[in-house]
């Protein structure tokens, strides 16, 4: 029998995608559930908590670090080069606590934050990712059930899965604007596997960024009550970025079709939390 070789390969999973900003009050990754989903400094802010839980059935240990994120014009996020000096990070302002913990099932660990702002702070806002990766469990993916003897040359690969679900930090400083835009609105048409949707592009300037929920609304052309179509919450433009696109799927009520003449109306309005301001709004007439 051949000496058996095992290559251990991990892969790193937060929810559906590395990072990407999920439900309005939670957001998970595995059997892992944070709330909120971001934390904001500013004002007099100054502390801050999460609060993580354990939905699974058994005790999960969690490592918790600060890294920098970047987002592409698309809304996706990745981890930013470490030569990369255009995204102002947070990291050297925040302080945390517990760095690692470990939550029965069932059970909920809440890690504070506190900001410690110098003196000569320069105005900005500055972003950094809270991110909980998971510890998998002692000795997991060191073994294989597998026992079948390895050819001459041959490897047996093992994927271990660890989750992990990152939430930015922003902390902001002076007093700061945002101008949020929108443009090139598209209505494509529905298939047999797709339905219709909107595509947006939202634009942003100033030196903060934008975070709102979009909506669209359709009017009949005869008049009547607007008809809500689509939605789409908690949607950010970060800074440096100067536009998004958004791909918003329609969900038409049944007995109501979109008619020429009609149009969507379409606004990116600011959250509850943040003053539900309208940051930006446009109509796309159907014809």
């Amino acid at each position: 029998m051949m000496k058996r070789v095992l290559l251990w390969l991990v892969f790193v999973c937060a929810g559906a995608g590395v990072a990407v900003p999920l439900s309005a009050q939670a957001q998970g990754g595995g059997d892992l559930v944070v709330s909120p989903t971001r934390v904001v400094f500013e004002a007099r802010t100054r502390s801050s908590k999460v609060t993580l839980a354990n939905r699974g059935s058994a005790t999960a240990t969690f490592r918790i670090s600060l890294i920098d994120m970047a987002m592409d014009d698309f809304g996706q996020m990745s981890q930013a080069a470490p030569e990369d000096t255009s995204l102002p990070s947070a990291k050297s302002l925040i302080r945390y606590a517990p760095r690692q913990i470990d939550i029965a099932p069932g059970a909920t660990q809440v890690v504070r934050l506190s900001l410690r702002k110098p003196a000569n702070l320069a105005d900005g806002e500055y972003r950094s990712h809270m991110f909980f990766r998971a510890v998998p469990p002692e000795g997991a993916g060191r073994s294989v059930t597998d026992d079948t003897p390895l050819d001459k040359g041959e490897l047996r690969i093992q994927l271990v899965p660890i989750y992990g679900v990152t939430i930015p930090i922003i902390v902001r400083n002076g007093q700061l604007s945002t101008d949020a835009g929108m443009r090139n609105l598209v209505l494509t048409d529905a298939t047999d596997t797709e339905p219709q949707k909107l595509e947006i592009e939202l634009t942003r300037a100033g030196d903060r960024s934008a975070f709102g929920d979009l909506v669209a609304l359709y009017r009949p052309a005869g008049g009547g009550d607007d008809i809500v179509v689509g939605r789409i919450s908690r949607v950010a433009v970060y800074t440096p970025n100067a536009n998004r696109k958004v791909v918003m799927t329609l969900r038409v009520p049944d007995g109501v079709s979109l008619k020429p003449g009609g149009a969507i109306h379409v606004t990116y309005r600011e959250t509850d939390e943040e003053g539900g301001k309208v940051l930006a709004e446009s109509v796309f007439a159907l014809k």
